[in-house]
């Protein structure tokens, strides 16, 4: 995953550019609800839904905590389609799907490694595409803002405890702050 960026970004560090690169405070939060019910109005058709799913679990996915699929955002975004987009959105994302799956060769029938390496070499030739870029921040937006994403990729402490001046890093350490700069400057 940590591949489809530049050397050295983290999820945290793109969640905050994310967030701000799509205004997420214009989007209703009814408009991101994925609907489970039967009969609910989609806007995805199943190969293309294959698709969107197979993209946004390799940009998301499960590893110590949970994924894209488990934070429901294919479905949030097919929903985000049917009730919020516009008609060039639509098309835009619908476009994009095709060039990625194109690009892949089949993105869905790929095993997840030659996924992540189909994604891979589709964003460094793609990176600068608006609707690209539109589609990443979205996939970041609705999976942090997910309750999987909220609760257990995000940790929150309200009050972490003593202050001790020195704690030991290890591989579950993880951080309560960071640096949102971008460049040197």
């Amino acid at each position: 995953m940590y591949q489809l960026f530049e050397q050295g970004a983290s999820r945290r560090g793109f969640i905050t550019s994310a967030l701000l690169a799509i205004g997420v405070a214009g989007v209703p939060l009814s408009a991101c609800n994925a609907k489970e019910a039967k009969g609910t109005k989609v806007f995805f058709g199943a190969t293309h839904f294959a698709i969107l799913d197979a993209v946004t679990e390799t940009i998301m996915p499960r590893t110590d905590t949970p994924g894209a699929r488990d934070a429901k955002v294919a479905q949030r975004i097919d929903t985000l389609m049917t009730n919020w987009a516009s008609a060039k959105t639509q098309a835009d994302f619908t476009k994009l799907l095709d060039d990625i799956d194109l690009a892949a060769k089949g993105i869905v029938a790929l095993p997840p490694a030659k996924q992540l390496e189909a994604l891979t070499a589709f964003d460094k030739a793609n990176g600068k595409n608006p609707a690209y870029m539109r589609f990443k921040n979205l996939v970041f937006a609705l999976y942090y803002l997910s309750e999987p994403g909220a609760t257990q990729e995000l940790r929150y402490e309200h009050t972490p405890g003593a202050w001790e001046p020195s704690i030991a890093v290890t591989s579950d350490t993880r951080g309560y702050a960071h640096d949102v700069s971008f460049g040197g400057n």
